[in-house]
């Protein structure tokens, strides 16, 4: 029996989350054997019609305490890195224990009209 949620938006953030911690790790292998990193890959582009005001949001992970967990940045945050969300998606991860809003452009905000 799976832990997993049954509805595809829930589970793209899933994917999404993991898909940007395979990643990291794939950097860190690279840099433990002594070879290039490797460019990260360019993101999809966001569909700004889908968000408020155009801004759009993304997912970032970041090691904390030896364990990762995600950030969600509005898409013209200065700190922003990671796959865009759509607006269903974002309130589906501003949900998620290991997932914090930037404290820096706030996405909760623009979160509410989505």
């Amino acid at each position: 029996m799976s832990d997993l949620p049954p509805d595809a938006e829930r589970l793209r953030v899933i994917r999404l989350y993991l898909q940007l911690q395979i990643d990291a790790v794939d950097a860190k292998i690279r840099e433990a054997e002594g070879r290039e990193p490797r460019p990260a890959a360019t993101p999809p582009k966001q569909e700004t019609s889908h968000a408020k005001g155009g801004i759009g949001w993304r997912l970032q992970h970041l090691p904390k305490g030896g364990a990762l967990h995600g950030v969600i940045h509005r898409g013209d945050c200065p700190d922003v890195v990671g796959g865009w969300l759509s607006p269903r998606e974002l309130q589906i991860a501003l949900g998620m224990p290991d997932i914090e809003a930037c404290p820096r452009c706030h996405p909760e905000r623009t979160a509410a009209g989505a």
